[in-house]
Parts: C-alpha cells; sequence; structure tokens
C-alpha cells in the first residue's frame, strides 16, 4: 500500500525472504534494484531511501550466493543515482558522504540541497501492522503450498 517506509520494506522481508530461499535453494539470485520506491519519485506511491534499499540488497547478497545485481525504475534520476551510490558504496564498503553530491555535468540536478542523503516525505503509511501481517501471511503460505 502507499506510503511504505523503509521499517515497512525490512518487516516484510524479513518475515519472508529467508522461505523464500529456503524453498527454492537458489543456485544464484538475480536481484533487481528499482528506486522507484524512493522518496521524491514522481510516481509518490513509497517512502523508501537508499539506506533502506540498500539494507535489503544487503540482505539479499549474504545469502552468499552468486548474485546478479541489476539497475531498474526511477524516474528522478538524481535520487535513482544516489541509490545506486548507496548500494554499490555499501556492498563494496566505502564510505560516501551523506552531506554533498560531488560536481559533476549534472550537478544542478541535485538541488537544492545538493546532498547524497535522501529524506523520507511526510507521506502517510498505509501499511498498519495487521496489513502487514496478512501480506507476510500469504507469501508464507503460498511457498508452504508449494512443497
Amino acid at each position: 500500500k502507499d506510503g511504505a517506509t523503509d521499517a515497512t520494506l525490512q518487516r516484510v522481508i524479513e518475515g519472508t525472504l529467508d522461505a523464500v530461499v529456503e524453498r527454492f535453494k537458489p543456485d544464484a539470485i538475480v536481484c533487481q534494484c528499482g528506486a522507484d520506491g524512493v522518496a521524491g519519485d514522481p510516481h509518490q506511491a513509497f517512502n523508501y531511501t537508499p539506506s533502506g534499499l540498500s539494507a535489503v540488497v544487503s540482505r539479499v547478497v549474504s545469502y552468499n550466493r552468486p548474485t546478479l545485481l541489476l539497475g531498474g525504475g526511477g524516474y528522478n534520476h538524481p535520487n535513482v543515482a544516489r541509490t545506486w551510490t548507496k548500494i554499490t558504496a555499501d556492498l563494496l564498503k566505502v564510505n560516501v558522504s551523506d552531506e554533498e553530491v560531488p560536481e559533476h555535468k549534472h550537478f544542478t540536478e541535485y538541488g537544492p540541497g545538493f546532498e547524497m542523503k535522501i529524506k523520507p516525505s511526510n507521506k502517510r503509511n498505509e501499511n498498519d501492522s495487521l496489513y502487514l501481517d496478512s501480506v507476510i501471511n500469504s507469501v508464507n503460505k503460498n511457498l508452504d503450498s508449494m512443497k
């Protein structure tokens, strides 16, 4: 539902991903790193931050399977770049300052703050605990029915 936050995404991932990996036992993982759920995207459905998405990607990589990371959606191009930079830096254990975007050809598109960090908006999170529990239970029930 609209307004999902980093905590919302983390809760669903924590409640489902282990079971998905256990059920399918993949030899490799393909992870599409779309940024259209990041706060500031013109579609304005979700309220994720690069840090929240990076935490999910780190969780996927923690399964120690060969992993292919793919770029993906996002219609606020500076925020897409911020997100992919955060994911890449975290995986490589490189510290990238949240303070400012280095000057480059498209620098003016990063205004007005010209910083790397993306702050969540004030969008209301429509995902209450009962709804999230139902999503997690539905995924796990479907996985169980595949055995």
